[in-house]
């Protein structure tokens, strides 16, 4: 939201998965999908390192499940990462995958 965006969905679940954030950029008319990971600070990995593959996978047949379903205008997608360590944001990835 500190970016200006619109949030529409939060945890939204389909037979794929899950996505965690789905909001609106109304300034370049863009959905956007985020996974927002969790790490404690003395964590041996990072929050962004945590999302394989697979789990993109499931994300992007969720958010296409999501558009499917759902009336919504827009002129691109995008899927984007936020990492939270200790309760903070640390970071805020666009375009990740």
């Amino acid at each position: 939201m500190r970016r200006g965006y619109s949030i529409i969905r939060k945890n939204y679940r389909s037979s794929f998965g899950e996505v965690d954030i789905i909001a609106y950029d109304p300034s370049t008319e863009t959905i956007v999908f985020v996974e927002v990971k969790h790490r404690k600070r003395n964590s041996l990995s990072s929050p962004l390192e945590s999302i394989t593959p697979s789990k993109v996978n499931k994300i992007r047949k969720t958010a296409l499940k999501f558009l499917s379903e759902t009336p919504v205008r827009y002129s691109s997608i995008r899927f984007d990462a936020i990492s939270v360590v200790d309760g903070r944001v640390e970071d805020h990835l666009e375009n990740v995958f």
